[in-house]
Formats: C-alpha cells, sequence, structure tokens
C-alpha cells in the first residue's frame, strides 16, 4: 500500500490560531498522511501539538513523530523574536508515528524513512 505525502504551503495556515493550526495537522496525520510544512513550527505550537496528539492515541493510532529542518536561532533577536512565536525559515515534517520509521537531521539535510503498516 502506498504512503502519502502532502506538501503543505506556507499560506494554508496564514491568520490561522495556534489551534487551528494544530487540529489541522492532526486531522491530516491521523488519516495516515505524513505532512511537509513550508514552515516551522514554534516551540508552543509543537508543545500543543504534541499534548493534543497524546489525547487521540489509540491503538490505531499511536502518536506522532515530527521534526523541523531550517535556520537555527544563534543571536539573541533571532532566540527573542522564535521564544515569541515567531517563525523562522524552513520546514517541519510530521507523521504517524507507526508510517515514521526514522528521521535524522544534519547540519545539511533532513532524512525520513517511512513504511506502511
Amino acid at each position: 500500500m502506498a504512503i502519502q505525502i502532502e506538501l503543505i504551503p506556507s499560506t494554508v495556515f496564514s491568520g490561522k490560531e495556534q489551534d487551528e493550526k494544530v487540529r489541522f495537522i492532526l486531522n491530516m496525520v491521523r488519516r495516515d498522511k505524513i505532512l511537509v510544512l513550508e514552515a516551522t513550527l514554534s516551540p508552543v505550537e509543537e508543545k500543543l501539538l504534541i499534548e493534543k496528539t497524546m489525547d487521540h492515541v489509540t491503538k490505531d493510532f499511536p502518536g506522532i513523530e515530527i521534526a523541523s529542518f531550517g535556520e537555527e536561532a544563534v543571536d539573541l533577536k533571532s532566540k527573542l523574536v522564535r521564544f515569541l512565536g515567531g517563525r523562522m525559515s524552513g520546514f517541519t515534517v510530521v507523521g504517524p508515528s507507526n508510517l515514521v520509521k526514522e528521521v535524522k537531521r544534519d547540519p545539511d539535510k533532513l532524512s525520513l524513512w517511512a513504511a506502511h503498516k
């Protein structure tokens, strides 16, 4: 059986509240889709996504794997922007943990191995 990967442009999330973003991501991932988001999630959004995922864990949906890749906050200004919920350039991959077998992050790339149940 095939694995579906959806590429989601950042415009999909423009003007949406954190809860709306998290609900959208979780609904897609619960339908066995791996998402590639054209943006990194803020630390608050990642935390909220993990918390909401825990509410939906079952035998058929064991949870998610999430990895972000992009510009690291190195100076004080960048760290402050990120802390306040601002976006850094990059992307985020989110998928159901029963499909995503391994994620490796190098300085130059993010590798994801997936296999259907």
